[in-house]
């Protein structure tokens, strides 16, 4: 497959974006006052937000993340070719393990 297609590809990770406003909308009445943002080494929370602090800092850090890997993404493949498919699969899980990490905020809260 030529690069150009592995480089097309990176664009579905934004996909992640939308996804997570959805997710914080459909679920927006249903959160408590105040979101655990941080918890530690026991599970316990210890670090806590509004949740339109928990969505900006949500929005804003995959936001970021897109930044980056579609940047790394691009770069890899066309100054990589040989490289472009396990990047973009490395990529793609990458982003999946953020997507999920970001998400877990909600989801812990909701079913704690």
């Amino acid at each position: 497959m030529e690069t150009g297609s592995y480089a097309k590809r990176l664009w579905l990770l934004w996909l992640a974006l939308p996804l997570t406003s959805l997710n914080y909308s459909l679920c927006w009445k249903h959160l408590p006052a105040q979101i655990a943002m941080h918890y530690d080494v026991s599970g316990r929370p210890n670090s806590w937000a509004s949740p339109d602090g928990a969505r900006t800092f949500s929005l804003g850090f995959l936001f970021f993340m897109l930044l980056v890997f579609t940047a790394v993404g691009y770069l890899v493949a066309y100054t990589r070719p040989d490289r472009a498919k396990p990047a973009v699969i490395l990529l793609f899980i990458s982003m999946g393990l953020v997507f999920a990490f970001i998400n877990g905020f909600v989801w812990f809260n909701l079913v704690g």
